[in-house]
């Protein structure tokens, strides 16, 4: 794997990704509309096996209508659409003595799952997925769908992608929790795609409480992840390959390491933002793996020890980014805007044609170097308190 920057910023992964192919199946409702089905779960579950018996198809859902379950839906294992309306949801019971299971299961040779306006919701997975378990090969199409307040004992409190693809178009994956990692959408490998969609309040008893990737590939373009909670990472927590573009990742909160994004993998933020997020050690980012930020702003995240922006502890290179208003909090913390760790391998942060201002700590208030390097390439670091860089004379280029 490997990060390539064009002088211009452009970024290509070297990873082969295999294309989403598209839905054909006839439709269970051929007028689109005038012919849906009942507003009760008999239905539902009579037409998700009419449609499974015809190797897949679509169903058209009633308007306005709670469809309210007691037990899970049949294992979706051909391409099925369920497409809904105004009002329309599919939920689990929250009346007493509800036995405890995820809503949808995508497996089989051929399962291809589509929600298509409509909420998914109250799904209590005693395993992984709260809402939905993607087995290997198989995929998740959510088209203007939302998943919340739903919860897993293991990882992915709405999502739990154990290899296969998982596609957000405009929808909204908010307020769902997870017992282990993932409080939004956990992937164990495969793929995760958001594009125009919200990641947002959900939270993990352990990391990443909007989406954690365990040797995974993650993508999002023009979404967000905010608000989520975790122990570390507390917007995203990647541990495989993750390239955020035109994303903003707000507001998030990890007990340990990494507010907004704690990478082990291979991190890409283009054109984003990485703003007021919290944590113990790097408030905005907390780096030990490969992490490339270009024409993105790090700005008033908040570190109690160190780093408030960004924590560094491998290779990190940040291009035409500013790096801004982030603080520590703690006596004696280190590095308001950039932390350099003298763990191992050591890091190695390298700023081109970046600013670093305005940020505070109680020492380094701009960039602190532990150890490894430094490097400033035409960047700016100033107006930061109590000093710009520290230790004195250890980061070239860098005065006061």
């Amino acid at each position: 794997m490997r990060i390539v920057a064009s002088a211009g910023g452009a970024v290509a992964l070297a990873l082969a990704v295999v294309p989403m192919t598209p839905v054909q199946a006839a439709s269970l409702n051929p007028d689109n509309g005038n012919d849906r089905i009942a507003c009760s779960t008999s239905a539902l579950t009579n037409a998700i096996d009419g449609v499974l018996g015809a190797d897949g198809g679509t169903i058209e859902l009633a308007r306005d209508c709670r469809y309210v379950l007691t037990s899970a839906l049949p294992t979706i294992d051909e391409p099925v659409t369920l497409r809904g309306g105004k009002g329309t949801s599919i939920e689990r019971s929250v009346a007493a003595g509800t036995p405890q299971f995820r809503i949808f299961e995508v497996g089989g040779s051929a399962g291809f799952l589509t929600l298509d306006d409509l909420t998914v919701k109250n799904g209590d997975g005693a395993g992984d997925g709260g809402a939905v378990l993607v087995r290997t090969g198989r995929t998740l199409l959510l088209k203007s769908a939302t998943l919340t307040r739903n919860r897993a004992a293991g990882n992915g409190g709405a999502v739990a992608n154990d290899g296969g693809r998982v596609i957000l178009r405009d929808s909204k994956v908010e307020k769902n929790s997870a017992g282990v990692d993932g409080g939004g959408i956990h992937t164990s490998g495969g793929v995760v795609s958001l594009d125009s969609s919200a990641v947002s309040q959900n939270r993990a008893t352990a990391d990443g409480g909007g989406v954690a990737s365990a040797d995974g590939y993650v993508t999002a373009t023009h979404s967000s992840v905010d608000k989520n909670e975790a122990d570390g990472g507390g917007g995203v927590d990647n541990d495989g390959t993750a390239d955020l573009q035109s994303t903003a990742v707000t507001g998030n909160r990890a007990g340990g390491d990494g507010g907004g994004i704690r990478n082990t993998g291979t991190l890409i933020v283009g054109r984003s933002s990485v703003n007021k997020n919290t944590a113990a050690n790097g408030g905005g980012i907390h780096n030990t793996g490969l992490l490339w930020i270009g024409r993105s702003v790090v700005k008033e995240n908040v570190a109690d020890a160190d780093g408030g922006g960004l924590w560094n502890d491998n290779e990190a290179t940040v291009e035409s980014s500013d790096i801004t208003g982030n603080e520590t909090r703690d006596a004696g913390s280190q590095g308001g805007g950039v932390y350099n760790e003298n763990g191992a391998p050591g890091g190695n942060t390298v700023l081109t044609d970046s600013t670093v201002t305005k940020n505070q700590a109680s020492v380094g208030g701009g960039i602190f170097r532990a150890s490894g390097s430094v490097t400033l390439n035409r960047t700016r670091v100033k107006e930061n308190v109590p000093d710009n860089c520290s230790p004195s004379g250890t980061v070239a280029g860098c005065v006061g």
